[in-house]
């Protein structure tokens, strides 16, 4: 009656009630007898069985240059010569080329926009640095507070 009302619960017919038993059965002989849930199991990526597909795009994206998208993998791969030596027939979606390019390491980033990259060794900001700024800055440290680390104002000077 038990495994007539898991499998009820469950929303399966009652015919499901004696899989049920036969799983419970098996798991009290032995209680290493699991079932595995194969979900998944078939989806294994092109490139997790043929690595020598992996290296080819792996060799082409480099040569692309800097910045690379996803579509020139698709490009790529949609080529006479990549379909004959991969056996790909079908020209592969974007989705799939951009699945491909996060499991190949590849991130996608913005360029900063609006920012000073890399620019504090140049000479005008140096010369700003030492004839400007500083000298303003030590001018007004005198009248400044010093706090420490802890919130607690100080009479020293912290850097």
């Amino acid at each position: 009656m038990a495994s007539l009302h898991t499998a009820k619960a469950l929303e399966q017919k009652p015919a499901h009630s004696r899989v049920l038993r036969e799983r419970v059965h098996a798991f009290i002989a032995d209680r290493e007898d699991l079932p595995i849930n194969i979900y998944g199991t078939w989806n294994e990526s092109l490139l997790d069985k043929n690595e020598d597909l992996a290296q080819e795009i792996h060799m082409h994206l480099q040569a692309t240059g800097k910045y690379v998208k996803a579509m020139d993998l698709v490009d790529f791969l949609d080529t006479p010569e990549m379909r004959k030596w991969s056996g790909i027939t079908n020209r592969i979606s974007l989705a799939t080329a951009q699945r491909w390019m996060k499991k190949l390491e590849y991130r996608w980033t913005k360029d900063p926009k609006g920012q000073f990259v890399d620019g504090h060794e140049r000479d005008d900001v140096v010369a700003y640095r030492q004839e400007v700024f500083l000298p303003a800055w030590a001018a007004i440290k005198e009248k400044t507070r010093n706090w420490s680390c802890h919130n607690i104002e100080t009479d020293r000077d912290y850097p």
